[in-house]
């Protein structure tokens, strides 16, 4: 069904689409843009009522500018579109799309590549690091975008005209952001760059998604864990993979299922009959007594875990950092992004230049992202130089920093 309204843009036009909720609509589209080398996609999704993300639209425009917006409630045979966004041939591009990246990964069953993200090319030519898709399309497009359904419900149906409108919007101006990106970036001398970040950053989604947390380390991402004591934390272990297995067999969010400070007040307190876990204030009846028979089954298998298996904190106290050393570095990372005109935390974060630091007398086998690629040649070879005191801080003009090769 072919439909048409107003983006809300400063220049008046109207954006043009086709609805999609069938499976002949959605092969029939495929097939009319099979000739496209370059799609523009999006999601629209619900990730606050489940364990698993709800997919509930796909956007996608082609090189002709004509935008599909697929309900997927209504869709049973994705092959149509999984041969479009999985043809390695074809480009897709997309904004911020970690996130996307990773639904569609589960949706289709495998990884849409290769992609093109517009916020990770402009944090490469100076634009700035998290920028948003309405701020790119108003430096770039001269658009203003309506901001009326940033948050939106996208599991009513039905959708909106105002929904449909907005959720066209987010790609009908992606193919004249990476047009202009991409001749930024070779004008640059930077598109080798993007590809190997590109790349690297779904490899990582890839690997999150096949190789997620060991079960025994789930409870590290309980907050307040690192408070309890071994012995505790033998019992917060046990209830952190119950909780785990249990959100996704019912695909509820695992901290609405259970909140963190019931698994924390359950260990500290570990109870052994009812009657300790109601009068306890510490801990959320509601939740709690939702599943107080399991509760009291997993608190009893972590009282019983022998000493010598019980999670141990990590009190070994890192390397000594000296005292300037690390905010020298971050001067010359700020110092060098200032040059490159390049985001700085694109570059870098502190956590990798205290590791520098830390293991600045055995560099062998350290992998930081830094010490790779083309971050190694634009920033990480001057970092080992300045560690190793072939490279000197100098202050010039009074405000001005500036390094120079040890003579």
């Amino acid at each position: 069904m072919r439909s048409g309204s107003s983006t809300g843009s400063a220049r008046p036009s109207e954006t043009v689409y086709d609805l999609i909720q069938s499976d002949n609509e959605l092969a029939a589209w495929c097939q009319d843009t099979d000739s496209s080398k370059l799609l523009a996609i999006d999601t629209e999704f619900v990730g606050e009522k489940t364990y698993w993300p709800d997919l509930e639209l796909v956007q996608i425009c082609d090189e002709r500018s004509r935008i599909a917006l697929i309900d997927v409630r209504t869709i049973g045979n994705t092959k149509p579109l999984a041969e479009l966004l999985l043809d390695p041939e074809r480009e897709k591009i997309l904004h911020s799309g970690s996130q996307d990246i990773v639904i569609l990964r589960r949706w289709l069953g495998a990884a849409v590549e290769p992609l093109f993200d517009t916020q990770v090319a402009a944090s490469m030519v100076g634009v700035g690091a998290q920028v948003s898709y309405a701020n790119l399309v108003a430096k770039y497009c001269n658009v203003t975008l309506s901001k009326d359904h940033t948050v939106s419900d996208w599991s009513q149906r039905p959708l909106s005209k105002a929904q449909l409108s907005y959720a066209a919007a987010d790609v009908l101006h992606l193919h004249e952001l990476h047009a202009r990106l991409v001749e930024e970036l070779r004008r640059r001398e930077r598109e080798e760059w993007y590809r190997e970040e590109q790349h690297e950053r779904v490899q990582l989604h890839v690997r999150e998604i096949e190789a997620p947390t060991p079960e025994g380390e789930l409870f590290k991402s309980v907050k307040e864990w690192g408070k309890l004591r071994p012995r505790q934390l033998a019992i917060l272990q046990k209830l952190a993979i119950w909780r785990e297995r249990e959100a996704q067999k019912r695909n509820e969010p695992r901290r609405k299922l259970m909140p963190d400070q019931a698994l924390i007040g359950l260990s500290r307190l570990a109870p052994s009959t009812k009657q300790e876990i109601r009068t306890a204030r510490q801990i959320p009846q509601g939740p709690v007594n939702r599943f107080i028979d399991d509760l009291l089954r997993i608190v009893a298998e972590g009282r019983k875990v022998p000493k010598d298996q019980w999670p141990r904190k990590d009190y070994s106290a890192p390397p000594d950092i000296p005292p300037g050393i690390t905010e020298i570095l971050q001067g010359l990372v700020r110092t060098v992004a200032e040059e490159k005109d390049i985001a700085a935390t694109l570059l870098t974060t502190s956590s990798e230049l205290s590791a520098l630091v830390n293991n600045r007398h055995n560099m062998d086998g350290l992998q930081l992202p830094v010490l790779h690629g083309w971050r190694r040649k634009l920033v990480g070879e001057k970092l080992l130089a300045l560690l190793d005191g072939r490279l000197v801080l100098k202050i010039k003009d009074r405000d001005r920093l500036v390094f120079e090769e040890q003579e």
